[in-house]
């Protein structure tokens, strides 16, 4: 399509994009082609990149986290830009559906279109330690697949509350999840709440799928 940008601009939203794009990467180069040089470059990019958003978010942070947070992405962004033109976008042996699945523009041929999610993602909590919790999740239509082929994550909606909520409005904060387990860490001030949150699936194309059920926690 023209004009649009496979690539998210948020912080969050771009590094939960790298993330699933140099897993898939990384499982599939050897049968893609692509250079061992190449995924080095590109996993040492993500793991400078990783830690600086949350770094220049807190309330510690200076001008130079900010300026190394944004150089960082900069840098990622324009190395991922180049395996995409590279090495995916007219590769025969990258389908159309693993491109959707790594979150980038097909070129050409015929698309093979993947569904918006009909199934309800199932989850459950896991208290790891002060104000971090777990998120084990699975895909009810298949009861063992984290994130179905064709899929990019699933929507986590919570919100940290006095008491839980049940109404799916009031969850007005998200995170991607890439994987499962999910490790979500909160903000000080936030122990002692209760963490309200319920999951939706999301396709390459950002097509949600239903909600599962609101589940709460207490936030240690």
């Amino acid at each position: 399509m023209k004009g649009h940008d496979y690539m998210p601009q948020g912080d969050e939203e771009f590094l939960a994009w790298s993330r699933n794009f140099i897993a898939l990467i990384v499982i599939n180069a050897a049968a893609w082609g692509i250079p061992h040089a190449v995924v080095t470059l590109l996993q040492s990019l993500f793991d400078d990149y990783e830690a600086k958003p949350t770094i220049a978010a807190s309330g510690n942070h200076g001008k130079a986290d900010v300026a190394a947070k944004n150089a960082a992405k900069k840098a990622l962004m324009h190395e991922g830009r180049s395996v995409v033109k590279t090495c995916i976008a007219r590769n025969p042996a990258v389908s159309a559906a693993q491109k959707e699945a790594l979150g980038v523009t097909v070129y050409g041929g015929t698309r093979t279109p993947i569904p918006a999610p009909k199934s309800r993602p199932e989850f459950s909590f896991k208290v790891l330690g002060l104000m971090r919790i777990q998120i084990d999740f699975r895909d009810q239509g298949s009861g063992h697949r984290a994130i179905p082929y064709g899929y990019n994550g699933a929507v986590f909606c919570y919100a940290a509350t006095d008491a839980a909520v049940g109404d799916y409005e009031c969850l007005t904060k998200s995170v991607l999840l890439t994987r499962s387990p999910w490790t979500l860490t909160l903000p000080p001030g936030a122990e002692g709440k209760v963490l309200s949150g319920a999951l939706m699936r999301r396709n390459g194309k950002g097509r949600k799928g239903p909600w599962s059920e609101i589940l709460p926690v207490i936030i240690p």
